[in-house]
């Protein structure tokens, strides 16, 4: 694989546990970079709200002391990077964050364990960098779409796409936010969306929307960053999605 400085930090209170996996990782994973380590709430709190990296790799004990609170009170995204669990229970760690979570590293620790989570990240990491790219060079040669068909069951549902304000993912579903508050849903997935979409003004704003940008009003930059809809919903926008909505919209 050529994924290249892809960065990865550790919260997890067993510090020889932390080495063991940080030993596996740098000899074998050379693209990786273990760029730092939080063994308490402080060092958690600091790297969660101040530090850029790709992977999370977090011990579920360690969570159920502070961690995951940090995580829910904080500004961090969590599904705007490749989360990785260590725990004994592997049931337990995945019921917790079944929507989020890229993987699991099981106790006592092998290292096919810690290789095989850290692979599926880096080819996450790496499908999403390549999608982007996709849809960057598409957009050049655009041709886009007045009507979208959403099909169920019993009928197929026929869209305007001026009147479709936002998508957002619900596992392998899609919702349609139209105007006038109406909903559809899809069982296709956001990605599928984002390339019918890739010709008309829509911007993937965070990993579970999909905003159409003729149908934003306003910018929130306090607090992080949120698009509002011209019906007052309030779209998150993805830490590593910021400057690229920036330079979008031409804001410095």
């Amino acid at each position: 694989m050529n994924t290249k400085n892809i960065t990865a930090v550790i919260i997890e209170k067993n510090l020889d546990e932390v080495q063991q996996i940080k030993r596996v990782v740098e000899e074998q994973c050379s693209t990786i970079i273990i760029d730092k380590i939080a063994a308490n709430p402080e060092e958690t709190k600091k790297i969660i709200n101040d530090l850029f990296y790709d992977i999370l790799i977090i011990g579920i004990e360690t969570g159920k002391e502070y961690a995951f609170e940090i995580l829910q009170n904080s500004s961090f995204d969590l599904n705007d990077k490749e989360l990785i669990l260590i725990s004994t229970e592997k049931e337990r760690s995945l019921q917790m964050l079944t929507n989020t979570a890229t993987d699991y590293i099981v106790k006592p620790f092998e290292p096919s364990s810690i290789l095989g989570a850290i692979e599926k990240a880096q080819q996450n990491i790496e499908a999403s960098k390549e999608s982007q790219g996709i849809i960057a060079y598409q957009k050049e040669k655009s041709t886009p779409l007045n009507v979208i068909a959403i099909p169920s069951t019993n009928d197929v549902k026929i869209l305007k796409v001026n009147d479709i304000l936002y998508l957002r993912s619900e596992g392998k579903y899609t919702i349609f936010h139209t105007a006038k508050d109406k909903t559809v849903m899809s069982s296709t997935n956001l990605g599928a969306y984002e390339k019918k979409l890739i010709h008309n003004n829509f911007f993937r704003v965070h990993n579970s929307y999909l905003v159409n940008m003729d149908n934003i009003v306003n910018v929130q930059k306090r607090d992080g960053v949120y698009i509002e809809m011209n019906n007052r919903d309030m779209i998150p926008v993805a830490k590593r999605k910021k400057e690229h909505l920036f330079q979008f919209l031409g804001i410095k």
